[in-house]
């Protein structure tokens, strides 16, 4: 292979700028192409002794009325969570503290009401 000293660096300069428009296109394609949600839950606890651990409970739909919650995470130590199985629509959730093997009563309530995804890919013709 032969390589022309003088154009050596044109051509790395030229690699270089391919990368860089290349990672951007990936950042644009993973903006625009986000195809999933997720729900940050975070808490406060100044009461409960240290070695406390909490259960994540979840109900679709609002959080009015009496909603039937189902245990999505368990023994969490830290506090917060992050519930990445969400889809568009409203989600209740509370929490119970867990200690020494008894669990507390629910928290309050907290609502995420997931949007839906912007659609794409629209187009105009104008004649």
């Amino acid at each position: 292979m032969v390589v022309d000293a003088g154009r050596l660096g044109e051509n790395m300069e030229m690699v270089e700028n391919m990368k860089q428009l290349l990672l951007a296109l990936v950042f644009a394609a993973l903006a625009f192409g986000q195809t999933t949600h997720k729900a940050t839950l975070t808490w406060a606890d100044t009461l409960n002794p240290v070695g406390t651990t909490y259960n994540v409970k979840r109900a679709t739909g609002l959080c009015t009325g009496t909603p039937t919650f189902n245990t999505i995470a368990t023994a969490i130590a830290v506090k917060t969570y992050e519930d990445s199985t969400v889809q568009p629509g409203p989600y209740c959730y509370v929490l119970t503290a867990v200690y020494a093997g008894v669990e507390s009563a629910p928290s309050n309530t907290a609502l995420a009401n997931v949007p839906s995804f912007p659609p794409s890919g629209l187009t105009v013709i104008v004649q």
